[in-house]
């Protein structure tokens, strides 16, 4: 399971040369910060990162038919000394039937799947971890952009709402 157990921010290249990404395959990239607006006591990243990158993709194929799509959205904070702080976000794996790509909130804990085509893949998942619908966050609260090791205090789950 080279994509959960590789450390680091790259992972080598294996399967008759380098990892065919078969999820999220095509995405855009934009540098971002993470501003930490206060009221709250987390540590390590949540307290602001000047360097980071958000990664839009879509799970799958847009079907203009329905139409559905299924959005989601990578963060990856750098941080000095230690690999960089990540998570994922998404509405949920069944997509949404809207072209809309802000119709709906995103976050790191989404709802099981509805679809039995998408069983195969939570089966997939379930082998590493029984939690395949939620990304933890205490990572990204370990350390700080400068690279100082916390004892982490973290939310429990991001929401991220689209504004007008």
């Amino acid at each position: 399971m080279p994509v959960f157990d590789t450390p680091g921010d790259e992972l080598a290249c294996y399967w008759n040369g380098c990892r065919n990404k078969t999820i999220h395959p095509q995405g855009v990239v934009g540098k971002i910060q993470w501003v930490d607006l206060g009221g709250h006591s987390y540590t390590g990243m949540f307290r602001g990162a000047d360097t980071g990158y958000a990664r839009l993709s879509l799970a799958a194929p847009i079907d203009t038919r329905t139409p559905n799509m299924k959005p989601g959205m990578g963060v990856k904070l750098l941080r000095d000394g230690y690999d960089s702080a990540n998570f994922v976000s998404m509405y949920g794996v069944d997509g949404q039937e809207t072209l809309n790509w802000f119709a709906h909130d995103f976050t790191n804990h989404i709802p099981d799947a509805k679809s039995v085509a998408l069983k195969p893949l939570e089966s997939h998942f379930s082998n590493v971890t029984k939690y395949i619908s939620e990304v933890g966050l205490s990572e990204m609260a370990s350390v700080t952009q400068d690279g100082t090791a916390e004892t982490p205090n973290f939310p429990f789950m991001l929401r991220f709402k689209p504004t007008g």
